[in-house]
């Protein structure tokens, strides 16, 4: 069984105090169980004071996270705020790792996440399959990296073992500044892992769109190569989103960005996609892979929809909540969509349903990693946009 507790500061600038005001909270001494994790959510600020570093050299466990826009717990919320989320029990075990860097380009991440994934595995008991794995990264996009390809191989290494996480983001206008976080260090091109044994049960849910808000028959992709769509039912994106007036010219695909598109794919399970920009011959950049073949559908939304979803995701985990620990991560996208006046309106839907108890936490993110069980009782585990995903466990 794991317990969890948390902490939360908004001071960046005085290392010390943020430091003394998070060890507060955590009441280490009367909280700890055998083996425990920190789970670290914070604005990148608190890596340039020096709080993350000195705050991770005070505790006695593992720390790993990323860098986020915005956190929530009960009670507490900021966009310039640090969370720490401890993970403890006398039955379980957290094994963590931290990647070599990965190249721009990708050109070495096989490599490098084959030897992140053994490291972790060889302290595995006996080869044991662990019940689930957390994965953080950095903003794939900034390396030209389609971050399916770091998902899919760390699945290929743990088949049939579902992973959770997120990427970090931040709202810099070059998406710089989107750290992992690995006791106390950041990186800008590494990736964490953490693989979590002994007596858990976890569960997951996600969400993203209503289904009726999808425009029309589904269409079918026809060409495309790892995150960019070349073409859908034989023409250019371009064309195709323009005959289904979604946008009004060619060279406005940025504009799809708060439209969400649903992806069927072969094997039964869905994706969630948002379009980034254009590739400049008529394609689409996607926040993730979309194989051909694939069944599309584009969603128009408005802010009702989002609160709507959030509701009905955070009334399903309490259906099955079961005295378990809640995380929650939604995608920033969902966040640009709310606007700057109804910004926290979602987070405040979700706390106000599962914030009654330290029992919960919420970060927003870029890039949601879900693992989606199969009718056939297989995992497979996918990059989402526009999503919220729950871990319970």
């Amino acid at each position: 069984m794991i317990k969890m507790f948390s902490a939360f500061t908004e001071e960046i600038d005085d290392v010390d105090a943020a430091a003394a005001e998070i060890l507060k909270q955590l009441d280490l001494d009367n909280s700890l169980m055998k083996n425990s994790i920190g789970l670290l959510h914070c604005y990148n600020e608190f890596i340039d004071s020096g709080v993350v570093s000195a705050l991770c050299e005070k505790l006695p466990f593992d720390v790993v996270g990323i860098t986020v826009p915005y956190v929530r717990l009960s009670g507490k919320a900021s966009s310039m705020g640090l969370m720490l989320n401890v993970l403890t029990g006398d039955d379980v075990n957290f094994i963590t790792g931290i990647s070599d860097p990965i190249n721009t380009g990708g050109g070495n991440l096989a490599q490098v996440t084959e030897k992140l994934c053994s490291g972790v595995s060889a302290r595995l008991n006996n080869n044991e399959k662990p019940p689930m794995l957390i994965t953080f990264g950095p903003f794939m996009h900034v390396l030209k990296i389609n971050a399916d390809e770091y998902i899919d191989k760390v699945s290929g290494y743990f088949p049939n073992v579902p992973v959770f996480g997120a990427f970090s983001f931040s709202e810099e206008i070059d998406f710089s500044k989107c750290y992992t976080l690995y006791n106390g260090q950041s990186y800008e091109n590494a990736a964490g892992l953490v693989a979590i044994t002994g007596n858990i049960d976890p569960s997951f849910l996600t969400i993203s769109v209503p289904e009726k808000n999808i425009i029309g028959e589904l269409a079918t992709i026809t060409k495309s190569a790892g995150n960019i769509i070349h073409a859908i039912n034989g023409v250019s994106v371009e064309d195709y989103v323009i005959s289904i007036g979604l946008v009004d010219k060619k060279g406005d695909l940025e504009k799809l960005y708060s439209t969400p598109m649903i992806a069927r794919l072969d094997d039964g399970s869905t994706v969630v996609r948002v379009c980034i920009g254009g590739d400049g011959q008529g394609g689409a950049i996607m926040g993730g892979h979309v194989p051909e073949g694939a069944k599309i559908g584009f969603a128009m939304l408005e802010v009702s929809d989002n609160i709507s979803t959030s509701k009905e995701i955070s009334h399903n985990a309490l259906e099955i909540f079961n005295g378990r620990n809640i995380i929650v991560y939604s995608c920033m996208a969902r966040l640009g969509f709310m606007g700057a006046n109804q910004r926290e309106l979602e987070a405040k839907t979700i706390c106000d349903i599962l914030g009654g108890s330290n029992n919960f936490f919420l970060a927003y993110v870029g890039g949601e990693i879900f693992p989606q069980k199969l009718l056939s009782g297989k995992y497979v585990n996918h990059l989402q946009n526009f999503s919220i995903i729950v871990c319970l466990l």
